[in-house]
C-alpha cells in the first residue's frame, strides 16, 4: 500500500501496539503527551465530578487499545464495556486486563489519574 493510499482503519487493521507507543507512551520525547494524555484525563475527570454525568453503564467505543480515559469513569460508572472493532486490540487490553507478560504498562497514566483525584 503506497503512501497516498488511504487505510481504513476497521478494513486494513492497525498495529496496536505501536499505535500505544507513539501516542501514549511514558517516553520523556514524547510529543503529544498533554494532547492524547494529560488533557483528556483532566477534562473526563472535571465534567464526571461535577455531577452533570451519571449513570450505572457506560459504553466506550475508542480507537486502539486507550484505556487512560477510563479511569476517572470507573469511579462514576459500576458496569463499563469496551467495544473494539479489531481482534488486536481486544488481545492487547486482555493482556494488561490480565496482567500478561508483555502488556502495555499504564502505570503513568494511573498515577496521573491518582493525582487528578488527590490520591496520589
Amino acid at each position: 500500500m503506497d503512501s497516498t493510499t488511504h487505510k481504513l482503519y476497521h478494513v486494513h487493521g492497525m498495529d496496536s501496539r505501536g499505535y500505544l507507543d507513539m501516542y501514549f507512551s511514558n517516553k520523556e520525547d514524547m510529543v503529544f503527551a498533554e494532547d492524547a494524555l494529560q488533557f483528556p484525563m483532566a477534562m473526563i475527570h472535571y465534567q464526571l465530578s461535577t455531577g452533570r454525568v451519571e449513570g450505572i453503564f457506560l459504553i466506550d467505543i475508542s480507537l486502539g487499545s486507550i484505556i487512560h480515559h477510563l479511569y476517572s469513569a470507573s469511579k462514576f460508572f459500576k458496569k463499563i464495556v469496551l467495544l473494539r472493532f479489531q481482534e488486536k486490540c481486544i488481545m492487547e487490553l486482555n493482556r494488561w486486563l490480565h496482567d500478561r507478560t508483555g502488556a502495555y504498562d499504564w502505570s503513568h497514566t494511573s498515577s496521573a489519574a491518582a493525582e487528578l483525584e488527590g490520591t496520589r
